[in-house]
């Protein structure tokens, strides 16, 4: 008598989980390629918006630093008085350095060039000055220049008398000062500036010659 093994069910049933398996696996690379893609994508949106907000920063950061030199320049290119005069009786050495440290060489040596006047007025007619910012606002920027614009508000005096201690407040205007900046070494500087037409805010008091 023969022995006949009957192979058919263990076989299927071999060849079904055999078919499992690989479906399985299948999925499973898949799914990792999938997490794999996702990953990426999420990485390079990270990296682009790190580097868009530091491009965003970085402009805030440039404004901010230009108004910041603009306004110091106004500041002090528009306060001084008869205690700025030097020593040698006609100008003012601390205003003309305070002024210049300020401005690149090639302005420095314009403003230099026409702060005798200024000096003059104070030598002569003990004119004072002083100012205060009121607004800032940046009207262009790029990566090594600018344009800012300053309203300040100026306070002129005189001595009340000639050879007095005691000064008199002859008015105060505002100015609008357009101020060109360049970047020179890393530093934002004043390359040039243009004072718009000074309007009193109040009349010159009685007595007073402006």
């Amino acid at each position: 008598m023969s022995t006949t093994t009957d192979p058919g069910p263990a076989a299927e049933t071999g060849a079904a989980s055999d078919g499992g398996s690989d479906q399985r696996a299948s999925l499973l690379r898949w799914g990792v390629l999938a997490l794999l893609v996702a990953v990426i994508v999420a990485a390079v949106g990270y990296v682009g918006w790190q580097l868009t907000r530091g491009a965003d920063e970085s402009v805030v950061s440039q404004r901010e630093q230009v108004m910041a030199a603009a306004d110091k320049f106004v500041g002090r290119v528009n306060t001084y008085g008869p205690e700025d005069v030097g020593s040698d009786k006609k100008t003012m050495p601390d205003y003309r350095k305070e002024v210049g440290e300020l401005l690149t060489p090639k302005f420095e040596k314009s403003f230099l060039g026409n702060v005798a006047f200024a000096e003059a007025t104070v030598v002569q007619q003990g004119v004072g000055r002083s100012s205060d910012v009121h607004s800032t606002a940046v009207a262009g920027l790029d990566e090594d220049s600018a344009t800012v614009l300053v309203v300040a508000e100026l306070t002129i005096s005189y001595p009340k008398a000639e050879g007095s201690e005691e000064r008199v407040e002859a008015a105060r205007q505002l100015a609008r000062t357009e101020v060109e900046l360049v970047k020179h070494n890393g530093e934002w500087l004043v390359d040039d500036w243009y004072p718009a037409e000074e309007a009193p805010t109040s009349e010159p008091s009685e007595g007073v010659t402006p």
